[in-house]
């Protein structure tokens, strides 16, 4: 070979490596919240609280990141997507946050037949996205059980976090902030309704 086509070839492999790169997706996955450490096997008697599966609105069931570009148009991004389900994330998110914040409630996520004091949050999500106002938007609704199946609590949230720079890391650390400060907003509710019935 000459040192023509040796050059040619090494230029052929750069440019298809650029371009194998420039095409692949960037994932993101949601900051996971911080849980305490696992509670000893003596405190296992105590209120459990089973976080269930969060329901998440049709539009944001995709790999892509969800934004709003304008009043009536949303783009899925096809180069930026989630590493793992939307749904998934936050529900782990979610349970971490609440384990974080709730010394006296045992976080499952998965429920025992035989456990008496267990209280279930349903939460659903309908936008979870970026928006051309410069904020990440959050809304939905969540719904507190006590262990016989009566709804103590109700509440919908919505929550505007700005983004601190342009690009969508910046819009998953707003998202991520924001979904941390909604399982935040749910604990005061929690407390109470445990409190209350161990009374």
């Amino acid at each position: 070979m000459t040192t023509r086509t040796l050059f040619y070839l090494a230029l052929a492999v750069l440019v298809t490596g650029c371009a194998g790169s420039a095409s692949s997706p960037s994932l993101f996955v949601l900051d996971p919240g911080t849980a305490r450490q696992p509670m000893p096997a003596a405190a296992a008697a105590r209120t459990q609280l089973l976080v269930a599966p969060v329901e998440i609105a049709p539009l944001l069931d995709e790999r892509g990141i969800v934004y709003q570009t304008d009043p009536h148009r949303v783009v899925i991004a096809n180069h930026n997507r989630w590493a793992a389900p939307l749904g998934e994330q936050l529900r782990e998110s979610l349970a971490a946050t609440l384990a974080g914040a709730l010394d006296d409630v045992q976080i499952v996520r998965r429920g025992n037949a035989g456990t008496a004091d267990r209280y279930t949050l349903h939460t659903r999500v309908d936008q979870f996205m970026g928006h051309y106002d410069g904020h990440a938007h959050i809304a939905g609704e969540w719904q507190l059980e006590d262990p016989d199946g009566h709804t103590v609590a109700r509440q919908r949230f919505a929550r505007e976090v700005a983004l601190a720079n342009d690009g969508y890391e910046a819009l998953v650390e707003s998202l991520s902030e924001g979904w941390q400060a909604t399982a935040q907003g749910i604990v005061p509710a929690i407390s109470s309704a445990t409190a209350a019935r161990q009374r």
